[in-house]
């Protein structure tokens, strides 16, 4: 018998293999403290990619951590950080905190289908929003979650010009190493490399049927990036509108209404428990939710009420 499937899951199964690279959050120090640090790792990225050979579908740079979903061999894939870190330590030496680049032991998750790629992809896109809430994941230049179905991404780089353009001097500072040599793809605004060069945007976009599903698997897909977050090991962060919804999910299943409110007592002391130990919700959301004061939830959780 002859499968049928559909076209993005005919590129999956001739593409990959596919891997999540992470490092786990830093908890006592910053691996970047500054934006110039930041760039500092674009730059780097950049350089990686092509020296490794593997492709960058979708990444994340964050404070004290880094994410990458990556297509190509693992060997590859372990070269292309492996150059990173090395490079890492070099710059962050310089100030004395080299050793925290050395911190950043990666992960590497197997991806093993075409949904799990596409959560994962949406995952990385998702995590400056969700570590910051003050950021828009479509406009964190630390992240590639501008590039994909983006109708003015070419309005917004034809200022960039190819580093290879650059003086002698200022390719060995973009490479933090004396051979100038740099590939001529990598293109670069104002000293910092764009992610349009070193993230195959395009390639990640065949994964989707189309911009409608992109967006859809990024705002709605709650419960497969708690899936994810759940298997790196990650702590569950979700905004009030997303607990919000869980909630009525949650409670039309154990009590057959949709408003958490008028649950019996103890089918909400079980709401309670799901929403805090299953999708870390914070006591003021789970009081939002059940319509109870926050006095009440934060006597049946004490620590977590400490720490908000």
């Amino acid at each position: 018998m002859i499968m049928a499937y559909s076209r993005c899951e005919q590129i999956f199964l001739e593409g990959g293999p596919f891997y999540h690279l992470y490092t786990r959050h830093i908890e006592d120090d910053l691996l970047f403290r500054t934006e110039e640090e930041l760039n500092q790792a674009l730059n780097i990225i950049a350089v990686a990619v092509f020296f490794a050979g593997c492709k960058v579908l979708a990444f994340a740079i964050m404070n004290n951590h880094l994410h990458f979903i990556l297509e190509g061999p693992e060997s590859q894939c372990r070269v292309f950080y492996s150059f990173i870190q090395k490079k890492l330590a070099f710059v962050l030496g310089r100030s004395g905190r080299g050793h925290i680049a050395q911190m950043c032991t990666p992960s590497f998750v197997s991806i093993n289908s075409l949904k799990q790629l596409r959560d994962e992809i949406v995952y990385v896109i998702r995590n400056p929003f969700v570590d910051r809430v003050n950021v828009n994941m479509h406009a964190y230049k630390w992240c590639s979650g501008y590039l994909y179905f983006n109708p003015f991404l070419e309005e917004m780089f034809v200022k960039g010009v190819s580093a290879s353009k650059m003086t002698i001097e200022k390719r060995r500072e973009f490479k933090r190493e004396r051979n100038p040599d740099i590939h001529p793809r990598i293109m670069v605004l104002n000293g910092v490399a764009l992610p349009s060069c070193f993230v195959d945007y395009s390639r990640t976009e065949s994964f989707f049927e189309n911009a409608r599903q992109f967006f859809q698997w990024l705002y709605k897909n709650v419960e497969s990036q708690i899936e994810v977050a759940r298997r790196i090991g990650e702590t569950i962060v979700l905004d009030d509108i997303e607990i919000w919804s869980i909630a009525r999910r949650l409670s039309k299943e154990l009590g057959g209404t949709d408003a958490p409110r008028e649950l019996p007592n103890e089918t909400k002391g079980r709401l309670i428990k799901t929403l805090k130990f299953d999708y870390s919700a914070s006591n003021t959301q789970i009081a939002r939710c059940v319509g109870m004061p926050v006095a009440a939830i934060n006597n049946l959780f004490p620590l977590t009420a400490r720490k908000q």
